[in-house]
Order: C-alpha cells, then sequence, then structure tokens
C-alpha cells in the first residue's frame, strides 16, 4: 500500500533525525524517490504533508510528531534540545563567538559583487517567543537584502514591476564556528529550517573539515542550501563553496518571522520604505560595514584568527 502523509513525514523525519519543515521533507521525499511510494498527490504536497501532521497533533495528546517552531516538526521521540545553541557571548577569552563572526559576513556581503547586499544581525533574544527550538530551528542568524536601484535604472525597475519581475533578492545566513563531520548533517539542517524562506540561503563559517565537505556536496544537491567559507586573513577573499539554490521567497514564513521578531519586522520594513523612496532607507539599522583599518584592529581584539587554528 501506498505511505500516506504521515508515513512518509515519520519515515523522513527518522532518516534525517533533525526537525523539518513539511517544504523540506517533500525536497527530500523527492530526492530519495519517496514520492513515488506514497498516495500524497496535487500541486502542494507539502501542504498536504503540514496538515495531516497538524491534525495528528491536535487530535493525539501522545502524537509521535512534535511542533518544534512554527512550521517545522519532529518526532517525540527525539531530544532536539541536544543540538549545539547558537552562541551570543562568548564565555571563554581564547576564541571568538559565532555572533562576533558576523561583522567578517557583513563586510564581505557588502563587497562581494555577486551579493552587494545590506546586512542586519537577527537577535533572537528579540522574539516574542522565547525557547531553545525556536531560536535553533526558525531564526537566521544574519539576513541582507540587495537592492535593484543600486544597479538598474528607474525605468527599467519601473518595467520589471509592471512585468511582475522580482527585482529584490533577499539572503539568509547560518553562522558557525567550524563545521566537522560529526556536526555537519545538524548544522546544514538547522540552515534549511532557518533559511529555505529566503532567494537564498547559506551556511557560514571559517572551518570546514575535508569530510564535512564530502557530506555538504550531497545535502546541497538535495535541498540546496549554500556554503561560504569565511577567510579570517581577508574577509574580501572569502568564497561561495557550493551555490545556493535560487527560490521564490516564502511569504507565509516571513510573515511569521515578521511577527515574531522585530528586528526581521524592521528589516522587512526598510526594504519596503526603500523601494517606495527609491533609495536605500534606513542605512543605520543595517549592520555597520567595517572598512579593512576597522576590521583588523576587530579581528586582533576579538582573536577571531586563532579560530582558523
Amino acid at each position: 500500500m501506498p505511505l500516506t502523509g504521515l508515513q512518509l513525514s515519520e519515515k523522513i523525519l527518522r532518516e534525517t533525525k533533525v526537525p523539518m519543515t513539511p517544504g523540506s521533507m517533500w525536497e527530500y521525499a523527492v530526492k530519495k524517490g519517496y514520492d513515488k511510494e506514497t498516495g500524497v498527490r496535487g500541486k502542494t504536497p507539502w501542504q498536504t504533508l503540514q496538515a495531516q501532521i497538524y491534525v495528528h497533533i491536535q487530535k493525539h495528546d501522545n502524537s509521535i510528531f512534535v511542533k518544534v517552531s512554527p512550521g517545522v516538526f519532529g518526532l517525540r521521540e527525539y531530544d532536539y534540545s541536544t543540538v549545539e545553541e547558537p552562541a551570543v557571548k562568548t564565555k571563554s577569552n581564547d576564541t571568538a563567538s559565532e555572533r562576533e563572526l558576523h561583522p567578517l559576513l557583513v563586510a564581505y556581503v557588502n563587497s562581494d559583487p555577486y551579493f552587494l547586499g545590506h546586512t542586519m544581525t537577527i537577535q533572537h533574544e528579540n522574539s516574542v517567543k522565547k525557547g531553545k527550538n525556536a531560536e535553533k530551528w526558525m531564526h537566521p542568524d544574519l539576513v541582507s537584502v540587495h537592492l535593484p536601484f543600486e544597479d538598474l535604472s528607474q525605468d527599467t525597475i519601473a518595467l520589471a514591476k509592471n512585468a511582475g519581475i522580482e527585482t529584490i533578492t533577499i539572503f539568509s545566513f547560518e553562522m558557525k564556528k567550524d563545521v566537522t563531520g560529526a556536526n555537519v548533517r545538524e548544522y546544514y539542517f538547522q540552515a534549511v529550517s532557518n533559511s529555505s524562506w529566503a532567494n537564498e540561503g547559506y551556511l557560514v563559517s571559517p572551518k570546514f573539515s575535508d569530510e564535512a565537505l564530502k557530506q555538504l556536496s550531497k545535502l546541497n544537491a538535495s535541498f540546496g542550501i549554500g556554503v561560504i567559507k569565511l577567510n579570517l586573513d581577508d574577509v574580501h577573499q572569502s568564497e561561495i563553496l557550493l551555490p545556493s539554490r535560487d527560490n521564490d521567497l516564502d511569504v507565509t514564513m516571513i510573515d511569521e518571522l515578521v511577527r515574531i521578531n522585530k528586528d526581521f519586522s524592521t528589516f522587512v520594513s526598510i526594504i519596503n520604505k526603500s523601494m517606495d523612496a527609491k533609495g536605500l532607507f534606513g542605512e543605520n539599522k543595517f549592520d555597520k560595514v567595517l572598512d579593512d583599518e576597522e576590521l583588523e584592529q576587530y579581528i586582533e581584539k576579538k582573536k577571531i584568527r586563532k579560530l582558523a587554528i
């Protein structure tokens, strides 16, 4: 007999052992060929998965499924709280925290011709929904936007708008200090959960083990989250190791983030006001872009190069 939506969801969650959105579950199913084994059909099968999981959780107090964060589901038997927390403040003087790496990525994204983005840190602690799972599996670490009037004429922008062509690009980033074969799947699926709503999503780190890179190549082919290696010696020489899939914006997830996090709400508001004003609005709301001298001083002060050892 064909797998039901619930059976398919359980099968996938057991294999990946990480929380996932229904959209990511369906992508995984297609990659593995499980979509041929299920009776779930239609134009939006991932919505069918989501509806079935929601109903099962509501009707059964001991449902095998749990809602880890809005739009993200897992299995009750797994303890997802054991996944490493995003660092907020460093507790040691030896090396920098993940958040202290943000200015390096901000400088790279601002100057690199591919991105030319204005970037903002999303403070997880500013969310109205507190909790370990919500922070780990929903909030991106940084978001960035490339605005069209920085390289297109107003007439071209107007034409694109009238033709229904998207002219802004939004990026989402998940930052980690060290990606190894032991943690790569957890970190990657965290990035899938946190960044798949954007036009492009990336897992970023200054360190990737050889085993991690092997696994990332396969995961990237299946789920489309890109990989960026942050260069601690020269941030402008950072590179995209694996490209991100180009996605349509997930308006439902964006709306959820706007509602629960004031930083993300500010980010979206600035984009809208900038488009209305036909110029960058609220530049001071974005993370400051350090110049090369400021970057070097910052890197030395935070002992960031120790992370490369």
